[in-house]
């Protein structure tokens, strides 16, 4: 049997009242502290707590739900992210609606509409981008703004829109992982991005451009290659072809390479080894996004460790706060700083 707001009172030594003006979200009308409400909310956590969703739901007309629609929820990104929102979300109280566009745009307003059908509170949404050249629409995303329904994007954003988000800092990651590159001392650093049209791959694009600006070294188009975002065997015969173009630029072959991601990593960091070179004596590597996989392949990769359970904690807390302070009208612009974890694939290597 679920616990009651009784017992969290004799569990915490607290007032009744003190307990439900937290648990029911109301804690800042009365100036409860912080400390007091994580003491709480632990509490009814250990204890099993389920607020009455449906008597609250008839009195606020709120459903106590939350919609996500994801691109996709493969890997240890995405799994993280949701993670995320689903320990905030269930701490507070809110059910959750998971769908999976697989980077469909008919599929994702489709999602969106059911959503909006089934009255769900708010809606955080990992939208589909564009192959570069490509028209983007994102009308849908407009249209629920627009509706007054409380809608948060995460880790890309549209630039122009008064749409909310959480996202990496990209350009910040980015620019410390060239720089890194560049304190080991290379100067012939290349970029390996991806045929993909959204804010997070600009944004790495224009950080790998600033840092070697800031350091004083020229931008080469020749070091800045462009891979196909399809399937795998897409993904991999591009990064061969890429490689295989650096190896034969001779003495201004790359000595260094930073990646838009770690799949793209270490297809290069295969690549240069089938080439009869090795990471990181002939061409260092940097990934960005930290996937597990990273840490455990052959050379393990130094990578731009992007927070993915901590966008996905602050996406669903604002999210929150604008679903319970409708009054709250500011547009939230939210980057979060990654980190770099220095591994093996980053040595001086060769810098002539």
């Amino acid at each position: 049997m679920a616990a009651t707001l009784q017992e969290i009172a004799e569990k915490t030594k607290l007032s009744l009242t003190t307990v439900s003006y937290i648990l029911n979200n109301k804690a800042d009308d009365v100036g409860i502290s912080e400390k007091t409400r994580h003491i709480v909310r632990q509490t009814a956590k250990n204890l099993g707590y389920r607020s009455n969703q449906v008597a609250r739901s008839l009195k606020s007309q709120k459903t106590g739900t939350i919609g996500l629609v994801f691109t996709n929820a493969r890997g240890t990104f995405m799994n993280e992210i949701i993670s995320g929102i689903q320990s905030v979300s269930h701490q507070e109280g809110y059910d959750l609606f998971l769908c999976i566009s697989d980077d469909d745009w008919e599929k994702e307003a489709m999602h969106i509409q059911m959503l909006r059908e089934r009255r769900v509170d708010g809606m955080i949404v990992f939208f589909v981008s564009c192959r570069k050249g490509e028209k983007a629409n994102h009308d849908h995303l407009l249209e629920v703004k627009k509706d007054g329904i409380p809608l948060i994007l995460i880790d890309r954003y549209l630039p122009g829109t008064d749409i909310d988000y959480v996202v990496t800092d990209d350009f910040a990651g980015a620019y410390d992982a060239v720089t890194h590159l560049i304190k080991l001392g290379h100067k012939k650093i290349a970029h390996i991005t991806v045929l993909v049209d959204c804010t997070s791959v600009q944004n790495r694009l224009e950080g790998y451009k600033k840092a070697l600006i800031d350091a004083g070294i020229e931008i080469n188009k020749e070091y800045i290659k462009t891979v196909d975002c399809g399937d795998d065997k897409n993904v991999k015969a591009d990064v061969y072809k890429v490689i295989k173009d650096f190896l034969t630029m001779e003495n201004e072959r790359p000595t260094a390479i930073f990646t838009v991601n770690d799949g793209v990593a270490m297809y290069a960091s295969k690549a240069i080894k089938e080439s009869g070179l090795s990471v990181p004596q002939d061409i260092a590597l940097v990934g960005f996004g930290n996937f597990i996989e990273s840490a455990l392949v052959e050379v393990p990769l130094t990578v731009v460790d992007q927070p993915k359970s901590e966008l996905g904690e602050k996406v669903t807390e604002i999210l929150i706060q604008k679903i319970e302070q409708p009054e709250l009208t500011d547009v939230k612009r939210i980057a979060i700083k990654p980190k770099l974890i220095i591994r093996d694939s980053c040595g001086a290597g060769n810098t002539r």
